[in-house]
């Protein structure tokens, strides 16, 4: 299967949120077009068990009534493992993938849109070269790995057991042992929120919002271009740029209310929902979808949306327009 990808047609009545996605938190930034302002609210994941993911979804809708299904929501995660089919639950892919193709476009997206602007004669400022780095999303047995660690948090352990409670019992019953990943000790700790991000999407399904996945790192660089972004291990660096950024979105918009991200989580949900909210009016929602991973949003200025409809970049076989 070839396809390209689109833009995504409007028009767009409702709000956008973006959704960082951590170990223990959602943290969400509502840009809400009827009192034209920018929201932040926080979900707790803990204490989830038994229906995990109908149980999310509920605590989405109180801290979040405006979400329905007018709204388009931005999750910083993958939809699933990359072995699995997302599209019929816990169904094996075969060959599993060695990276995730969704991950191969996007990187040839991002190199052609860098390039393209530090060509540009009238560039007045330098762009950077540096490349796109992605964090490869697992396979299925590493998060099963972590579920079944003892150190992994139980709500966690939850989600994973209503996900995949069809696949656990035979987890390590041998097929593809030398392609699996261990998990790092104390229960993979930086990927097995990963798990939550899984339990968001199903969330918002139940609400009937419609949900993307995106990558903040990645749109807040397409967003500003010229602006060095500093790695989140410079925490006030990391923050202050982000910052920057945010702040330029909602001038864009003419945010009546606009308050300023207090953390690094906050930050990168505000850029997705505000830069979606931005490009949904004077750009385009540009979308990559893989009928085994997902759908992909990235928010567009007019002109990266007419490179990238000219570029026959998004080419990739199982790729698609969403």
């Amino acid at each position: 299967m070839t396809a390209a990808g689109k833009a995504l047609p409007g028009p767009f009545s409702g709000s956008f949120v973006g959704i960082d996605v951590g170990e223990n938190f959602l943290d969400l930034a509502i840009v809400d077009s009827r009192p034209r302002a920018l929201i932040f609210k926080r979900v707790a994941l803990d204490g989830l068990n038994g229906t995990a993911c109908g149980t999310l979804a509920q605590r989405i809708k109180d801290a979040a009534p405006e979400l329905d299904a007018r709204a388009t929501a931005l999750v910083d995660s993958p939809r699933w493992p990359r072995d699995l089919d997302w599209s019929r639950g816990t169904h094996r892919r075969d060959p599993a993938p060695r990276g995730r193709e969704v991950d191969a476009v996007l990187r040839q997206i991002f190199r052609t849109l860098v390039a393209v602007a530090a060509g540009k004669a009238e560039t007045a400022v330098k762009v950077r070269m540096s490349g796109l780095s992605m964090f490869p999303t697992p396979r299925y047995d590493y998060f099963s790995r972590c579920a079944r660690d003892p150190r992994c948090k139980p709500h966690l352990s939850a989600i994973a057991a209503e996900l995949f409670g069809a696949l656990l019992p035979d987890e390590l019953s041998g097929d593809d042992g030398d392609a699996r990943e261990s998990a790092p000790s104390g229960g993979a700790i930086f990927t097995r929120f990963m798990l939550a991000g899984f339990a968001t999407y199903r969330a918002l399904e139940l609400l009937g919002v419609h949900a993307f996945e995106s990558y903040p790192d990645l749109q807040l660089r397409l967003s500003s271009l010229s602006t060095e972004l500093p790695p989140k291990g410079r925490r006030s660096e990391a923050l202050a740029a982000r910052r920057r950024i945010v702040a330029s979105l909602a001038t864009r918009l003419r945010l009546r209310d606009t308050p300023v991200p207090a953390t690094l989580d906050q930050a990168d949900a505000a850029a997705l929902a505000l830069a979606a909210a931005v490009c949904a009016r004077r750009g385009a929602l540009w979308v990559i979808s893989n009928p085994y991973e997902g759908r992909f949003m990235l928010a567009l200025e007019a002109r990266q949306a007419r490179v990238l409809a000219g570029s026959g970049i998004a080419t990739i076989p199982s790729c698609k327009a969403g």
